[in-house]
């Protein structure tokens, strides 16, 4: 039941960190883009 317990540890990092970076990366390309202008 360890494994269990230190899953939240693990995803909060994950979703606080990578989620906003690939996030940041996929809204910085599309500006980027020379399509919209």
């Amino acid at each position: 039941m360890y494994a269990a317990s230190f899953v939240p540890s693990v995803l909060v990092p994950v979703t606080g960190l990578v989620v906003p970076a690939i996030t940041f990366a996929f809204m910085l390309l599309y500006i980027e883009r020379d399509d919209i202008a």
